[in-house]
């Protein structure tokens, strides 16, 4: 028996390799001579350097540049040793890990400090960037990206706005000729559109400190944007799917420089063979911080589920916390999900013992998978 343990990270908790670590030592208690594969995996934002750095010849880079809030931090990027491009992870410089929860506010919060990783790149003879958004801490729509790349945002008196969702109310003009020219693929792991209740602001906002009173103005701000993107290049990006990643830098970076947006764990599974080590695997266990009805808009367990389903190999999820409307899940390839949980707990005490948790979880599954197939 073979068995495939591929998890995402648990945000701001653990590693996607301390996820998987904790699940093989749980299912190694129960049988220490079983054949469990790790492959700590990624749906295009947090973990993807590890990943990459595990599959690919290259070196991370780490530069100093700033996060969210404007305050000086190192941040690494991976440059492909065989070709002339690089993996950018926005959540390194400019993602909520950087911020402490009473300090995250989207309302001044930028990308300028990922702008500043994909123009070091671009300035070290890199062509190509892929660009993973996963886990922002911001809601500018990329403005501070294209800035950081020469791009110029103005209000109606020609002052230039300053960085954060909150001024992109003032928008009047948009100048990016001076951004150079290379090809940029943005990893998304949402299908939301920029704008309404199932955009940016309204579903990712919170967790990044959006209050009720801040809510009206960012999502202002970006209907504004959207509006100005629209006026300078005559292409709508308020209902392309995927706009809405990142606090709508997916819409920034598709409107005004013609990235691709892609499926991040797309793109990763193909560049990492992850179909073939499903087929070649008896059972699959993948993990999630939290699953529920959003896991839909391309998370990683539903993207594990997907092709694990066309090689009818059962798929087991693990989760440090579960919602609603799971239903479509199990349609998709999902058999079986187990919360982590062993009892009532604070969500800080849960991502305290998370691994733990996991070991002890993983545990319990794969006995009642063994006692499943006997």
């Amino acid at each position: 028996m073979q068995l495939l343990v591929v998890p995402d990270s648990f945000k701001e908790s653990l590693s996607a390799k301390e996820v998987a670590d904790a699940i093989a030592r749980g299912i190694h208690s129960v049988d220490p001579e079983i054949t469990v594969k790790q492959l700590p995996f990624s749906d295009g934002g947090e973990g993807a350097l590890d990943l990459l750095q595990n599959l690919f010849e290259g070196e991370l880079v780490t530069m100093s540049t700033i996060d969210a809030m404007g305050r000086s931090i190192k941040a690494p990027y991976f440059r492909f040793a065989d070709r002339k491009a690089a993996w950018i992870e926005l959540s390194q410089a400019s993602g909520l890990a950087q911020i402490k929860v009473d300090r995250r506010n989207p309302m001044l919060a930028s990308t300028y400090g990922t702008g500043l990783q994909i123009r070091h790149a671009l300035d070290h003879g890199v062509e190509e960037i892929y660009l993973g958004i996963g886990g922002s801490a911001t809601n500018d729509g990329g403005t501070g990206i294209l800035s950081a790349l020469g791009g110029l945002f103005s209000d109606a008196e020609g002052e230039m706005l300053l960085p954060g969702g909150g001024f992109l109310t003032e928008l009047d003009h948009i100048d990016v000729e001076a951004i150079p020219q290379f090809k940029l693929k943005v990893a998304c792991d949402v299908s939301n559109p920029l704008l309404g209740k199932q955009g940016a602001t309204a579903v990712y906002g919170p967790q990044k400190g959006v209050t009720p009173e801040m809510e009206p103005q960012l999502e202002a701000g970006l209907t504004n944007f959207s509006k100005h993107i629209e006026l300078l290049t005559q292409k709508s990006v308020a209902e392309v799917p995927g706009a809405g990643a990142a606090g709508g830098c997916a819409a920034g970076l598709h409107g005004l420089l013609e990235a691709e947006l892609v499926s991040g764990f797309e793109l990763l599974a193909e560049l990492s063979n992850l179909e073939e080590q499903i087929a070649a695997s008896d059972l699959i266990v993948t993990a999630e911080g939290r699953i529920d009805g959003q896991s839909l808009e391309g998370k990683l367990p539903v993207g594990v589920a997907k092709l694990a389903k066309k090689h009818h190999k059962p798929v087991v999820v693990l989760a440090g916390s579960i919602g609603e409307h799971l239903d479509p899940l199990y349609a998709l390839g999902i058999d079986a999900i187990f919360s982590i949980q062993n009892k009532p707990c604070t969500l800080e005490e849960s991502m305290n013992n998370a691994v733990k948790l996991l070991e002890s979880t993983a545990q319990r599954v794969f006995r009642l998978y063994q006692t499943a197939k006997k």
